[in-house]
């Protein structure tokens, strides 16, 4: 998302007026000083459509900041509003903290104890889905380190020490992901370069000029290295981790038990042609080793890839932590 569309540097979850009027007006106020936007959950129009609403508002803020209180699981619509969160932090990288106040972190990531009490209460009458979709958004964001006020006797320390985490994040996204994006756009143009220049050399090749055929099969390979860099990259970043689960083993996002697939269908579009034009590349250099000419003189995988880059730009989802 270019940074012109990002309204906000940070989307405040919370439950309850008690807190909005004493904490959160404290840590906004600090935020604010420091030039820190801050939009809160009690902003949204009830009545609104939860998904398009909520979800404009978290893409169009850097940071999403959650605060845990004994009352948070009471509210379906904050339930509702973590699950998106999440959501966008597991298929966008978007930043989320936490903030567990007067709660102990055990009991939201358990739903045990008090908290665990009001959220049966909340879930009584809902379906199995959304039974089993807020759990799981407790669970995970549970399993976020964060600031627990119980371990600080000054609660106007524990707001400095947040607001310092904030900035420090915001900083970090802007140059890290702006580098990022920079570097994986020249990475891309220059994958589709490797391509088109393995086509072309094996266009070239016959068995008076084998060499063109090694250096399509050389461009090919770089090709082949730099994609799988780019994509282990991407695997790093978001946490993914490699799952041997039925119909496919392959890498999952880490929320949600790792059930949702890693990637898009156009990363996997890119990577096969890369692979496609690898494979002609080799098949030609085998034929002129044995002093035969390659039987594929015209490769159309540079042009898929070129679709596949065109297509991918138009499909992607905006980001809110990325400067792109």
């Amino acid at each position: 998302m270019a940074s012109s569309s990002l309204k906000y540097n940070l989307f405040a979850s919370f439950y309850g007026q008690g807190l909005r009027q004493t904490f959160l007006s404290h840590l906004c106020r600090q935020l604010n000083e420091n030039g820190i936007t801050v939009f809160t959950n009690q902003d949204l129009v009830r009545g609104e459509p939860v998904l398009p609403s909520l979800v404009q508002r978290i893409r169009e803020s850097r940071i999403s900041i959650v605060v845990l209180s004994q009352k948070y699981a009471s509210s379906s619509w904050c339930l509702n509003e973590l699950v998106e969160i999440l959501r966008c932090r597991e298929t966008m990288g978007h930043i989320v903290m936490t903030i567990f106040y007067r709660v102990d972190p055990s009991h939201v990531r358990n739903q045990t104890g008090d908290f665990g009490n009001i959220f049966v209460q909340t879930c009584a009458g809902k379906t199995e889905e959304e039974r089993r979709m807020w759990s799981q958004a407790l669970t995970d964001v549970g399993n976020i380190a964060g600031e627990d006020s119980r371990n600080w006797d000054n609660e106007s320390k524990m707001i400095e020490k947040i607001v310092r985490d904030v900035s420090d994040k915001l900083n970090a996204t802007m140059w890290a992901k702006t580098g990022y994006s920079t570097g994986m756009a020249l990475l891309v143009v220059i994958n589709l370069l490797l391509e088109i220049a393995s086509a072309g050399a094996d266009q070239l090749s016959s068995t008076r000029k084998p060499y063109f055929s090694k250096v399509s099969l050389l461009m090919s390979v770089l090709s082949l290295i730099l994609s799988t860099l780019d994509f282990t990259y991407k695997i790093r970043a978001h946490k993914a981790r490699f799952r041997f689960k039925w119909p496919m083993p392959w890498f999952y996002y880490p929320s949600r038990g790792y059930n949702r697939i890693f990637g898009s269908s156009t990363d996997a579009i890119l990577f096969f042609c890369v692979a496609g034009q690898l494979i002609v590349s080799t098949i030609n250099c085998s034929f002129t080793e044995r002093g035969r000419d390659g039987p594929i003189k015209i490769s159309v995988w540079p042009l898929f890839f070129a679709i596949g880059m065109v297509v991918s730009k138009f499909m992607e989802k905006p980001t809110i932590s990325k400067e792109s």
